[in-house]
């Protein structure tokens, strides 16, 4: 679990002044803990002891060993493919068998991942997601966004006005997007700008974000209604899909749950039209 979703899981066993000590943290995260400690107790308008005992309530020995966990946490924020691969081969050959290891770390990382997301997190997405006065849509990266469109190609079944994903978001959808809009980002590390920078545009106006994220957070995050972290860790250099896939698959049948017999009575008419195309 990074820092940022222990913060998020834990904030209201917090006091009160520790509490100002993490959203100012989570708003500015990972940069605003890797100033001095007086810093970031000026900015939450605290004292240093008070970003002290923050630190050691989060289960560190002190704002020093918080600070160097968050430095870690940046360098493995940006670690890419090339990087992880070089690193690996410094390490030398692993023994075992790559299929069974590879199948093992990624039934973990869905098992863990997945069972660590806050339930109110889930159910503020499904709620979002299977309002019918709500225009839904998804998008993400160079990677994550072939994810997006497998949501939207199975929320289109299930319910109406979900619009087709756009690789690289159309203007319209910033230019006409407000409070009626339901957007799902998907953004991994080495957190894609355009990705952050269409997030803040949309959520100025008024669009409610789903996040679905890697342990550390993408910046997106800090518009987000609901924020959803999920695994990347693989056996390979490549981060995984996995977690995020399986996220995505539960998330449409929660909404088809939801929505309920009227979601099934469009899936039958669904079937009906596209019928043609698969006999």
């Amino acid at each position: 679990m990074s820092i940022a979703e222990a913060l998020r899981g834990q904030l209201q066993q917090f006091t009160p002044q520790e509490r100002r000590v993490a959203r100012v943290l989570l708003a500015g995260y990972p940069r605003a803990g890797l100033g001095s400690a007086a810093e970031l107790a000026a900015s939450a308008g605290v004292s240093a002891p008070t970003v002290v005992r923050f630190a050691r309530a989060l289960g560190f020995g002190g704002y020093a060993e918080l600070q160097a966990a968050l430095i870690e946490e940046v360098s493995e924020r940006h670690a890419s493919p090339l990087s992880q691969a070089e690193q690996r081969r410094l390490a030398g050959p692993v023994p075992g068998n790559w299929l069974s290891d590879g199948v093992r770390t990624a039934a973990t990382a869905i098992e863990e991942s997945l069972g660590a997301i806050p339930l109110s997190e889930l159910e503020t997405a499904v709620a979002l997601l299977a309002n019918p006065k709500l225009r839904v849509t998804a998008f993400g990266g160079r990677f994550s966004g072939f994810i997006a469109r497998y949501l939207i190609l199975h929320l289109q079944q299930v319910r109406s006005g979900v619009r087709p994903q756009d690789p690289m978001l159309a203007a319209t959808d910033l230019i006409d997007a407000d409070a009626r809009d339901v957007v799902v980002i998907y953004d991994f590390r080495r957190h894609q700008l355009s990705t952050i920078h269409h997030a803040r545009r949309l959520a100025d106006a008024g669009a409610k974000i789903i996040c679905i994220t890697d342990p550390w957070l993408s910046p997106v995050a800090q518009v987000s209604t609901a924020v959803l972290p999920t695994s990347v860790q693989s056996t390979t250099p490549f981060d995984s899909a996995a977690p995020a896939f399986v996220l995505t698959e539960l998330l449409v049948g929660a909404v088809l749950d939801r929505i309920g017999d009227p979601a099934i009575e469009r899936m039958r008419r669904w079937d009906e039209v596209t019928s043609s195309e698969t006999e």
